[in-house]
C-alpha cells in the first residue's frame, strides 16, 4: 500500500514539475455583445464608472476606488471588488483610452495560487444607429500541477461568468437599472 502512495505521489510531482517546465500559453475567453445605446452613455458607464461595478454585475458584491490617480483621463487607477465565490479581489488598470472607449486591467490580488496572471479587456465600438458592440478579452494563465488540472474548470467557470457579466452590462446600459440576476443577488446579501 505505501508504495502505491509513493508512486501517486511522485508521479504528481513529475507531472506538477513538467507541467511548471514548459511556458504554457494563456487561457483567452472572448465575449461579445451589441448594446442598444450609444457608444457615448455605454463608455459612460465602462470607463469613468470603472470603480462602480457593483451597481450592475451580480457577481460583484462591493466595489471601490483604491485611490484618486488617473491613467489617461479616469477616476481611479485601482479597484477592489468583492466577488461572490472568489473574495476580494484587487485590480490595476493598464490601459485606459477615452478617445478608443476601452479600458483593460489585471487583477493583482485576491485569485486563487494556480491563477499566475488574469486581465480583462473591454473594447466598445460604434455600430452606429445608437448602438454599441462590447468586446471583452480575458487573458488568463494558470500554473503548477493544480493550474494544470483545474485550467478546465477555471475556463468554464470564467466563460460563464464573463457571458453573464456582459449581458448585465448591456442590461444596465439600456435599462438604467440593474439586471433582475443582479437585484436577486443583493437580496441575498
Amino acid at each position: 500500500m505505501n508504495v502505491v502512495k509513493l508512486s501517486a505521489v511522485a508521479l504528481a510531482l513529475i507531472l506538477g514539475t513538467s507541467v511548471q517546465a514548459k511556458e504554457k500559453a494563456p487561457t483567452i475567453i472572448n465575449q461579445e455583445i451589441v448594446i442598444d445605446a450609444p457608444i457615448e452613455k455605454t463608455w459612460e458607464i465602462l470607463g469613468p464608472q470603472f470603480e462602480n461595478a457593483q451597481v450592475w454585475a451580480s457577481s460583484i458584491k462591493h466595489s471601490e476606488a483604491l485611490d484618486n490617480e488617473s491613467l489617461n483621463g479616469s477616476n481611479c487607477t485601482s479597484r477592489a471588488c468583492s466577488i461572490s465565490g472568489m473574495g476580494e479581489v484587487k485590480e490595476t488598470l493598464i490601459s485606459y483610452s477615452n478617445e478608443n472607449h476601452s479600458l483593460s486591467y489585471e487583477v493583482n490580488e485576491g485569485m486563487p495560487n494556480m491563477v499566475k496572471y488574469a486581465s480583462n479587456h473591454w473594447q466598445l465600438i460604434d455600430l452606429g444607429n445608437g448602438k454599441t458592440k462590447l468586446k471583452m478579452k480575458i487573458e488568463m494563465k494558470t500554473g503548477g500541477f493544480m493550474g494544470w488540472m483545474m485550467n478546465g474548470m477555471m475556463r468554464k467557470k470564467m466563460t460563464k461568468l464573463s457571458s453573464e457579466i456582459s449581458e448585465e452590462f448591456k442590461y444596465y446600459v439600456e435599462n438604467g437599472k440593474p439586471h433582475p440576476r443582479k437585484i436577486k443577488a443583493n437580496k441575498k446579501s
